[in-house]
Order: C-alpha cells, then structure tokens, then sequence
C-alpha cells in the first residue's frame, strides 16, 4: 500500500514540474528581438547569437549579440 503511494506521488511531482516548464512561455511576456547595437525599441530581447540566453533591453542602451547582453552606451570624447 505504501509503495503505491509513494509511486503515486513520485507521478504528480513529475507531472507538477513539467507543467510549470511549460507555462513558463505564458506567464513571462516576450518581446521582440533587439538588433545589434543601439536599441530605439522601448523593451526588447537582446539574444546571443541563436542561444536561449538573452537580457531585457530597453531604449537607448546597447545590445551586443555577441554576448547576449545589453549595455550603457559609451560616450567618445
């Protein structure tokens, strides 16, 4: 009786992580992709290269598509 048990809950964990995995695209609003260099977009994804990984960008900084990451813009003196 135990066993059935346990095996019972080991099936609803499993089934409760792969859901939450799957609504992770529902519960985050994504935006579009940013493209290299100085962003006029008000927010958008900065990916590195064709990776999952990306930051938020928002207008006025700088996106490097290299790294993934997005960065104030340096000023020239």
């Amino acid at each position: 009786m135990l066993n059935k048990a346990m095996l019972a809950a080991l099936i609803c964990a499993i089934t409760g992580l792969t859901i939450y995995e799957a609504s992770a695209a529902v519960r985050f609003k994504r935006f579009e992709h940013c493209p290299e260099g100085l962003v006029s977009k008000k927010t958008c994804e900065c990916h590195a290269g064709s990776s999952g990984r990306f930051h938020f960008c928002h207008a006025g900084k700088v996106c490097d598509t290299i790294h993934g990451l997005c960065h104030k813009q340096s000023r020239v003196q």
